[in-house]
């Protein structure tokens, strides 16, 4: 097993976007469910333990979903903006604090 850089990612061959949505409505609604069933219709206790490993579950692939996702978006970021891997790039813009007489304005001319 090689390690996948950013940029070797497919955005085909992972979960989609509607893949997330669905893992994460799914936890929201068990996790709504837990407390209703504990204080409004007195489920027992073996169902809320297993309401509970099935949000630990999704909880993992959510997350795991989630990365991938990130990790896509911004590897496509990357990649559109020209940004490369490697030597910097040597400095283009100098900046100085010394005053440059070619520059000066107008009015400081002292034409009165």
């Amino acid at each position: 097993m090689s390690v996948r850089y950013n940029e070797d990612l497919d955005p085909n061959e992972g979960p989609g976007f509607g893949c997330f949505i669905t893992q994460a409505i799914g936890f929201a609604v068990i996790l709504f469910l837990i407390p209703v069933g504990l204080f409004t219709f007195h489920w027992p206790v073996w169902l809320l333990v297993v309401l509970m490993v099935i949000s630990l579950i999704l909880l993992f692939f959510v997350s795991m979903t989630s990365v991938f996702l990130l990790r896509v978006f911004f590897a496509d970021r990357r990649r559109g903006r020209g940004r490369q891997t490697g030597v910097a790039k040597p400095q283009t813009r100098i900046i100085s604090t010394d005053n440059d007489p070619t520059h000066e304005s107008t009015d400081a001319r002292g034409d009165g």
